[in-house]
C-alpha cells in the first residue's frame, strides 16, 4: 500500500510543477512576474541582452542565468523575482524608480 501512496502524490506533484521544473532544476532559472507595466533588461557581459523591452503587467518571463548579468527593472515594486526559486530582493537605486541588480 505504501508504494501505492507514494507513487500517487507523486504522479500530480510533478505535473503543477513541470513548468518551472525544468528550469528551477538547474539553480540558475531567473523567474519575472510582472505585476505592473515594466522595463525589464538582463545585460551580460560581452554578450547581447537577453531581454530589453518593456514588459506588460500580468506577464512571467523565465530566463536561464548561467554567467553573470546585470538585471534592470523600471518599476521594480511591479515585479517579483526569484532566482532558483529564492526571492530577489529589487531594491530601487537611490534617488531613482528603477532597480539594478547584479545576478552571479
Amino acid at each position: 500500500t505504501a508504494p501505492v501512496a507514494t507513487a500517487a502524490p507523486a504522479a500530480p506533484a510533478p505535473a503543477p510543477a513541470a513548468t518551472p521544473a525544468p528550469a528551477a532544476a538547474s539553480g540558475n532559472a531567473l523567474v519575472l512576474k510582472v505585476t505592473q507595466d515594466s522595463w525589464i533588461e538582463i545585460r551580460r557581459p560581452g554578450k547581447s541582452p537577453l531581454i530589453s523591452r518593456l514588459v506588460k503587467a500580468g506577464a512571467t518571463e523565465t530566463f536561464d542565468i548561467a554567467d553573470p548579468a546585470l538585471l534592470i527593472v523600471g518599476k521594480p515594486a511591479g515585479v517579483e523575482a526569484t532566482l532558483g526559486g529564492t526571492p530577489l530582493a529589487l531594491p530601487a537605486v537611490p534617488g531613482g524608480t528603477i532597480s539594478r541588480v547584479n545576478i552571479k
